[in-house]
């Protein structure tokens, strides 16, 4: 089950700081707040077969890494953290990033369980703090769930982290998986774990590039609950400000710390952070209610050299999908204005179909979005069917007493909308039974709360999704 937290302590470990010149090198929030903007991307290598590194020596040093291979990789995405499933599992958290991933459960003999991970943040002036994880089953095992809980938070970064920085960190790491109605909890784990910037200098990755780095030196005592067994571990992280970083665990721990050493395979390294040309927010697919076929809308947050999209459809949601014709919307090139965009498919015919966006940039670049599913009914069925299921943000937000929360339900399902507080505990249901595919809308009157931060829940099968309000009095 640590397989979900050793890879965000890669993530986490390879994304977020940023340098200034040599010998006056400091990380501060605002620089890692840059690199946790919602739509950054974290491509991830994992080398497992290098066995000897240099890492360099105290102070200003250098670093060669460009002979790291790839034998795999890995991408983490910095998603909005009040559109993620487990984010009222950690009150409080700023950021989160997402990845695809295995998780393995030791009661099922290690069964491998293909799922979407979240890990989550919290940014203040003086720490990055890492509150736990979370994982969603997908394919067979949707509706699988794990949630790792670290307490107190694991204190990943002290800020402003600078040449002779240190800091340490102890925390609970206990983990809860869910399979349907049963539950596995295990013991958990305690982490002890001590740092210190020791180094900085120029380091080169592979490619050849270089860039300004630091060096932490990352010392940890493990305690497993369940045996009472306790292990060491010695590891460094190298930094630097356009994300490009390596991560190498020591495989002797009585090795020095500077020059030629064994690691254990594996090492970690990427290149650096890249944001996505655009950050698209949503998008759906409906039955039209105007006309005949479909209705496509989509809204992005930003957008960087965007030449605009094509419209593709496919009966499978992956594999054949192609241009709708005359399906060409021109973007906003470079845009920081939150645009809503449209565009009405009246060739479809009845059946189900799957559409995406095929994005172009200024230089011929493409990129594609997830499909959205959409089942079109013979004649029109009347009403706006929504392809999937979705939980709009509140509106007004923050609110005083009274807000509107909307959400679609693409079939007759199940469903329990409910609000809960900072804790965890449930304040309000809104919505609980049975009710018929399309739009909804509920109001939520708070005027026997406090003032704070709130969360709603909306849940139905296969399906769960929370977002935050804020009451203010």
């Amino acid at each position: 089950m640590k397989t979900i937290a050793t890879l965000f302590v890669f993530m986490c470990a390879l994304t977020l700081l940023g340098t200034t010149a040599l010998g006056q090198i400091t990380i501060t929030s605002a620089d890692v707040s840059a690199k946790l903007a919602i739509g950054n991307i974290l491509a991830n290598k994992i080398d497992k077969v290098t066995t000897t590194q240099n890492i360099g020596k105290h102070a200003l040093t250098s670093w060669d890494f460009s002979s790291l291979g790839s034998d795999s990789s890995l991408t983490f995405t910095s998603v909005d953290v009040s559109g993620t499933p487990f984010v009222s599992s950690f009150p409080g958290a700023t950021n989160a990033f997402r990845a695809d991933i295995n998780f393995f459960i030791p009661a099922l003999s290690g069964t491998p369980i293909p799922a979407t991970a979240y890990a989550y943040f919290k940014l203040s002036a003086t720490s990055l703090l890492n509150p736990g994880q979370g994982a969603s089953g997908t394919g067979a095992w949707t509706g699988a769930s794990a949630l790792i809980t670290n307490i107190p938070a694991d204190v990943y970064y002290k800020l402003p982290l600078t040449y002779g920085t240190t800091w340490t960190s102890t925390y609970l790491d206990t983990t809860v998986i869910t399979l349907g109605t049963f539950q596995i909890a295990q013991p958990g784990i305690r982490y002890s774990s001590s740092y210190i910037v020791d180094a900085y200098g120029p380091m080169t990755i592979p490619g050849g590039s270089v860039h300004d780095a630091l060096r932490i030196k990352k010392t940890d005592s493990i305690v497993t609950i369940s045996s009472g067994t306790t292990s060491k571990r010695v590891g460094y992280i190298f930094l630097a400000r356009d994300g490009a970083s390596v991560q190498v665990t020591v495989g002797d721990l009585s090795a020095p710390d500077s020059g030629s050493i064994v690691i254990q395979p594996t090492a970690s390294w990427n290149g650096q952070v890249f944001a996505l040309p655009i950050q698209l927010t949503s998008f759906n697919a409906s039955q039209n209610t105007s006309g005949a076929g479909v209705l496509l809308r989509w809204s992005t947050l930003s957008e960087v050299n965007n030449y605009g999209f094509e419209v593709q459809r496919g009966a499978l949601s992956s594999g054949d999908f192609v241009t709708v014709s005359g399906a060409v919307i021109p973007g906003h090139g470079t845009t920081t204005v939150p645009r809503d965009y449209s565009y009405a498919d009246r060739s479809a015919q009845p059946g189900t179909w799957y559409y995406r966006l095929k994005q172009i940039d200024l230089d011929g670049a493409v990129h594609y979005s997830d499909p959205a599913k959409v089942d079109v009914q013979p004649g029109g069925t009347g009403q706006d069917v929504p392809a999937v299921f979705s939980l709009a943000q509140n509106f007004p937000n923050p609110f005083n007493p009274e807000t509107t929360i909307r959400y679609s339900l693409p079939s007759r399902s199940h469903v329990v909308l409910a609000v809960y507080n900072a804790l965890g505990e449930r304040v309000a249901v809104l919505a609980e039974g049975e009710q018929e595919s399309g739009s909804h809308e509920v109001r939520f009157n708070g005027s026997a709360l406090a003032s704070g931060v709130y969360f709603y829940r909306l849940q139905s099968t296969g399906f769960v999704q929370t977002k935050k309000l804020s009451l203010l009095r």
